[in-house]
């Protein structure tokens, strides 16, 4: 794992939390380590935890982290704008999952590549795709009309 990767993960144990949210009185029976693949399908909830630290909860690359990056991330509401008034959501799938080459409308290899660390997290989960595919479609949900 890259270190800018590892940073990132590093973040998400503190800070993901915090973005979804959790309830006190639960949160004092729960380990002190958050876990690493939540069990949540939801778009919306996955962005949170896992990219709302960099690029903010609602998008804009204004996470928490992201003035710790050495590339602040991109705004994530212009992708379709960028792109000619279509979101690509396909392309935007295979990135995330690691299946492709940034483009240089999305900055660098900083981003942590989910597809292949959720592997590495759950080797037997079969939901990685679904997961990569419901981020997406929230993040489509996200832009600029």
């Amino acid at each position: 794992m890259q270190l800018p990767q590892l940073a990132v993960l590093i973040a998400l144990a503190t800070v993901g939390p915090t973005v979804v949210g959790t309830d006190m009185a639960s949160s004092a029976q729960r380990p002190l380590t958050p876990p690493l693949v939540i069990s949540s399908l939801s778009g919306r909830d996955l962005f949170r935890f896992y990219c709302a630290s960099c690029h903010g909860l609602t998008g804009k690359g204004d996470g928490p982290v992201a003035s710790s990056l050495t590339r602040p991330p991109p705004d994530l509401t212009t992708i379709a704008e960028r792109n000619g008034g279509t979101f690509p959501s396909e392309w935007l799938e295979r990135f995330v999952a690691g299946d492709d080459r940034p483009a240089a409308a999305h900055g660098s290899r900083e981003m942590p590549v989910w597809g292949p660390i959720f592997q590495s997290l759950e080797p037997r989960d079969r939901l990685t795709p679904v997961r990569i595919a419901n981020v997406v479609a929230y993040v489509e949900s996200l832009q600029k009309r």
